[in-house]
C-alpha cells in the first residue's frame, strides 16, 4: 500500500469541506454578515474532530481492514462511515445519558448518527482515491497454493 499517511491527512477535510459547504450555505440564508464565522468554525471543528477520530478509531479500523484483506474502496468508505457515526452520536448521547430524563434527545443521537455517517463517507471517498494498493507480486501467489 501506497500513501497511507496521505490519505489519513487528506481524508478528514473532504469531511470539513462538507459540513463547511453546508454551512455556507446556510449562513446565505442568514445573512453575509454570518458567513465567516459559520464557515470557518465549521471547517476547523469538523477536521478537528475528525483528525482525532482518525487516529483513535480509524489507524486501528485501518489496521484491522489490512489484516482481513478487506482493502477496496467500498471497504474504506465503510469504515470512515462508521467511524464518523460513532463520532458525530457520541456527544449528543452523553449529553442525554447526562440530563435527559424523558428521552427526548435520544432523537438527537439519531440525526447526529446519521450526520456523522455521511460526513464519514465522504471523508472515506477521499480516503480510497487517496491510498494506493499494489496488487501482490505472482511469487507471493504462487506461495500461498504451494
Amino acid at each position: 500500500m501506497e500513501n497511507v499517511v496521505a490519505a489519513f491527512a487528506v481524508a478528514p477535510l473532504a469531511g470539513a469541506l462538507l459540513v463547511a459547504g453546508v454551512g455556507f450555505l446556510m449562513a446565505l440564508a442568514v445573512g453575509p454578515s454570518a458567513l465567516t464565522g459559520v464557515v470557518g468554525t465549521a471547517f476547523a471543528l469538523t477536521a478537528g474532530i475528525g483528525y482525532v477520530a482518525a487516529v483513535l478509531l480509524g489507524i486501528p479500523g485501518f489496521l484491522l481492514f489490512r489484516r482481513l484483506r478487506w482493502v477496496g474502496s467500498a471497504h474504506w468508505v465503510l469504515l470512515c462511515a462508521s467511524v464518523g457515526a460513532v463520532t458525530g452520536a457520541v456527544m449528543p448521547a452523553a449529553v442525554t445519558l447526562a440530563g435527559d430524563r424523558g428521552g427526548r434527545l435520544w432523537a438527537a443521537v439519531g440525526v447526529f448518527l446519521v450526520i456523522g455517517a455521511v460526513v464519514g463517507a465522504a471523508s472515506g471517498l477521499l480516503f480510497a482515491r487517496t491510498i494506493k494498493i499494489k496488487p501482490p507480486a505472482s511469487d507471493e501467489i504462487a506461495a500461498t497454493f504451494d
